[in-house]
């Protein structure tokens, strides 16, 4: 009966692509609050339909779906996937619109079609699999898809501290994973923590002409110096006590991590860069990939930006930042030390306009779900390259206590998550729908 589900994906691909680009059509921005109940509404009828008991929880935030399918196995596998995207600006540089899905050269490109509603559509079409062809699901399914992963899943622990029973399972997939540099599958087993804020700075009642430079201070000015101190010329970040506490890798992560080629000369070839901060290389690239955690300026904002010239003094400016965060490392503990480091600097005067965050969570190498995951990709895909965590963010640190999670997906590294242009390739989309199967399948037999 599995040869019955795995032909039922082959012949539904198209079909399948049809209810991606349903979905990736919504422009589901969680940062501007737009589309997020129509989307959840869209996914609750997908998992109805399949026999799921299927929710919609409301919360403080976005809503999020749930599903349940109880068959009375053993083993139970949940999926985690959220159904907000980024802003897709500059849409200047989209080739074609954002939210209209568009297929060439073996792609379909859109915002969300890789982060992550091209992996959501996948997982629902590897049950349907089963179910539309009568072939008995060897595991429990449990589906939880939330609204605001990218804007830190800020009220998605209001969830789980309501509902702690359903976030039991023996496995989990996470909602991301791809291709690599080389060809090769990848899978994840931990993401890092974050801490995300906005300055800003207002310190005139209004912009004024550029002429009195001489004797006002001006906004972006004040803000870059503070900026400014927040690194050392050798990347180090400046914040007193900001490295207390970070635990280092494990010798078990490392074994695992010194067979992995992270293919340094690709990323510089990407990225167009010919060499990375302070010369990283070797195992020292390697840590700090793993378990670095950084300070990065995300965006910023002051004055006239548009063509020509216009001589003004801004009288405000803001800037968002992001800090990575590695197991040890707390967002609330960060939150406060950057805040005793502006003061200490002379620099109170800057606000937090607001601020989100979560720490770093992680799977275990050695835990036993991660053969069963490695076992059914081998089916489709040959190797998989397991990573011991990413340099991403994700809140995996909420499932710790509940379910192993292991993070793969049907994107590569071309896909630009977060970019314009964002896609996946048709035929990762497809054979991802057959690993899940196989996945289902191999869960069955553990």
């Amino acid at each position: 009966m599995m040869d019955d589900a795995l032909e039922f994906i082959e012949q539904n691909v198209e079909n399948a692509i049809e209810d991606l680009k349903e979905i990736v059509r919504i422009p589901s921005v969680a940062a501007k609050n737009e589309g997020l109940d129509e989307t959840a509404e869209l996914l609750r009828g997908k998992l109805d339909a399949l026999g799921f008991d299927a929710k919609i929880h409301e919360i403080t935030g976005a809503p999020v779906v749930t599903g349940f399918l109880d068959v009375g196995a053993k083993r139970t596998l949940m999926f985690y996937d959220h159904y907000d995207v980024q802003p897709a600006e500059p849409f200047d540089l989209w080739e074609t619109p954002p939210f209209e899905p568009d297929i060439r050269d073996g792609r379909i490109y859109a915002r969300g079609v890789a982060d992550n509603k091209g992996d959501t559509i996948s997982r629902i079409w590897a049950l349907k699999a089963f179910i539309d062809t009568g072939t008995d699901l060897p595991v429990n399914i449990k589906c939880v898809f939330e609204g605001e992963e990218e804007i830190g899943s800020i009220h998605f622990p209001e969830f789980v501290e309501k509902n702690k029973g359903f976030m039991k399972a023996d496995g989990g997939i996470w909602e991301f994973g791809g291709e690599g540099y080389d060809g090769v599958q990848e899978a994840w087993l931990g993401l890092k923590g974050i801490f995300y804020v906005q300055l800003e700075i207002d310190i005139l009642t209004r912009d004024v002409h550029s002429s009195m430079g001489c004797v006002l201070p001006s906004a972006p000015q004040r803000l870059a110096e503070a900026l400014s101190s927040l690194k050392d010329a050798d990347q180090r970040i400046q914040i007193d006590g900001f490295y207390d506490g970070i635990k280092p890798l494990t010798e078990a992560e490392w074994n695992a991590i010194d067979k992995i080629d992270l293919r340094e000369e690709d990323i510089k070839e990407n990225y167009g860069i010919k060499e990375f901060l302070t010369g990283l290389t070797g195992r020292d690239f390697k840590e700090a990939y793993y378990n670095a955690p950084t300070c990065t300026i995300c965006g910023l904002t002051s004055g006239y930006q548009g063509k020509g010239s216009m001589t003004v003094l801004p009288a405000k400016a803001s800037a968002k930042i992001d800090f990575r965060l590695v197991e040890g490392m707390d967002p609330e503990d960060i939150k406060k030390k950057f805040r005793k480091h502006l003061d200490d600097q002379g620099f109170s005067d800057i606000k937090f306009l607001w601020y989100e965050g979560y720490p770093a969570g992680k799977t275990p190498v050695d835990n036993p779900f991660v053969d069963v995951v490695r076992r059914a990709n081998a089916k489709v895909f040959d190797d998989l390259k397991v990573h011991p965590t990413s340099p991403g963010s994700g809140p995996l640190y909420i499932f710790q206590d509940y379910v192993p999670m292991v993070s793969i997906g049907v994107s590569d590294f071309d896909s630009k998550g977060h970019s314009p242009n964002e896609s996946i390739k048709i035929e990762n989309f497809r054979k991802g729908m057959l690993r899940l199967v196989h996945l289902i399948d191999e869960m069955g037999r553990w």
